[in-house]
């Protein structure tokens, strides 16, 4: 059985699936019908455009069934101005609350992240929520154990505000979400980005305050500890953090940036 079908008394024979294909993997039969390639299943990547630009349910892929692909509700079309605003308002935030973040919206934030883009949609990231607060502080703690033995002066005023209390590491955030993919996919930390991204806007609309966890995300790497209090799995790294929570603060204002630096040709 292929992996592709196609019912010929729904196709419109408009081309579609042929033209979005990013492997090319259609071709057309003497009566103009589209056709999955001999050797499509070993080359198809599951991308899944095939699937969402057919408006007429002509196309059937054994690995992204229609019962699970929604059809889109172009009433939830996203206003402009909203989105700007969005992507411009957002803010790091270190300063939260110590009411907890219902884990519904924490699921919510990461259905809508693994939707993201990743290199030949390999969908390499792995997910970690800490939501106990006590766990998210003995994990800053390691962090600090790592930063007193890198030699850099600019790290002593954060050894130092830990000694006295303070939490310059994780903010004393009540929750961590952490990311790692597998050490052999070249992508990986660009697709961990990018889908961590997608995960921080999905929580700022949800009334979740984030910021990046830089100090987490270097000591990672170089502290064995961390890694092991992390659970981290043999071939994986740490490739993305943020602490999160619900903002103590509210920000009333879109500060200024730099313009942006552009090269037209």
């Amino acid at each position: 059985m292929t992996l592709v079908s196609i019912d010929h008394g729904r196709c419109r024979r408009d081309g579609l699936c042929s033209a979005v294909c990013p492997a090319g993997l259609f071709e057309n039969d003497p009566d103009g019908f589209p056709q999955f390639l001999a050797d499509g299943d070993q080359r198809c990547i599951r991308c899944g455009h095939c699937v969402a630009v057919c408006g007429f349910e002509a196309l059937q892929h054994v690995d992204l069934p229609l019962h699970q692909a929604p059809i889109v509700d172009r009433r939830l079309q996203l206003d402009q101005a909203a989105l700007d605003q969005l992507l411009q308002a957002r803010r790091s935030i270190r300063e939260f609350k110590s009411e907890p973040v219902p884990e519904a919206l924490v699921k919510e934030a990461i259905e809508a992240a693994r939707f993201a883009p990743s290199a030949v949609n390999r969908q390499p990231v792995e997910w970690l929520v800490i939501q106990d607060p006590t766990e998210v502080r003995q994990l800053a703690g390691l962090v600090v154990e790592f930063l007193r033995g890198v030699v850099e002066p600019r790290y002593a005023a954060y050894i130092a505000m830990w000694d006295q209390g303070q939490d310059p590491i994780l903010r004393s955030a009540p929750h961590l979400v952490v990311v790692h993919a597998p050490d052999d996919w070249s992508w990986s930390t660009v697709d961990s980005t990018i889908a961590l991204t997608q995960f921080e806007l999905a929580a700022v609309a949800r009334g979740i305050g984030t910021c990046w966890a830089g100090f987490l995300m270097r000591a990672a790497v170089g502290h064995p500890p961390l890694r092991e209090a992390l659970g981290i799995p043999t071939g994986h790294s740490v490739t993305g953090a943020l602490m999160y929570g619900l903002p103590r603060y509210r920000y009333h204002r879109i500060p200024p940036r730099q313009a942006a630096r552009v090269t037209w040709r």
